[in-house]
């Protein structure tokens, strides 16, 4: 929590318009063992949502809140919040689960969001999520061009080179993908990128280290892209 809070102001200090928090960054690695569901959510997620606001609160940025677990209605899910100026602008809840995520006892989420800010159209996904063609053609296709993507790879998740899944995604889809990945992914898979139709515009290096990356998002040029693409 104390990490993300510096990264937080740092990354807002050095000018972001938008910053994404890795899934899961309120949550202690030992979440791994058999620990009850309404436990971890009263443990971490009224801290998590009060440091969100009170960030979001002092910085010019929009937030992209990681993930916390929530209760809505009686289900809990592993949700990610948008903010800005201290509001809760809206959420996304996960829609593909991990075994050990339905294991715990979460659900799956079932409505996409894209929201109008004055830089882009920006959509969420977590994690697994990015698996599936359809669910990432369904958010471009409600007019997403910038898909913020927290992930968590955690041990049992296979050695990847690279980001070919997420780099497929953004060229198939004409948008730009934004994976924050957490420092204990390492190799595995869960490394940050920014990477657009035509390439990767900047990536972490595979060390465990944190660290911010950033890139600045041509809009206009993504658009035209598409544009082309469409005529073509």
């Amino acid at each position: 929590m104390e990490t993300a809070e510096q990264m937080l102001y740092r990354a807002a200090d050095s000018g972001s318009k938008f910053i994404c928090l890795p899934e899961y960054f309120a949550m202690p690695a030992s979440l791994e063992d058999n620990m009850p569901i309404e436990k971890i959510v009263n443990e971490t997620r009224e801290p998590a949502v009060k440091l969100l606001k009170r960030v979001s609160k002092e910085v010019d940025a929009y937030i992209v809140g990681g993930t916390i677990f929530e209760k809505f209605r009686g289900r809990y899910y592993n949700t990610c919040l948008f903010l800005k100026q201290g509001k809760i602008l809206g959420k996304f809840r996960k829609m593909h689960l991990t075994d050990w995520e339905k294991n715990v006892g979460l659900n799956v989420g079932s409505t996409f969001r894209v929201f109008e800010t004055e830089f882009c159209k920006a959509g969420i996904l977590i994690c697994a999520d990015v698996f599936y063609p359809r669910t990432v053609r369904r958010l471009a296709s409600l007019g997403a061009e910038v898909i913020f993507l927290p992930v968590s790879a955690s041990r049992t998740h296979p050695h990847v080179n690279g980001h070919p899944l997420t780099t497929k995604r953004a060229m198939n889809n004409n948008v730009f993908m934004l994976k924050n990945g957490n420092t204990r992914s390492n190799s595995r898979g869960g490394n940050s990128a920014i990477i657009s139709p035509w390439g990767i515009l900047n990536q972490a290096k595979d060390e465990m280290n944190t660290k911010i990356i950033s890139a600045d998002l041509d809009i206009t040029k993504l658009r035209k892209y598409r544009r082309a693409t469409v005529q073509e």
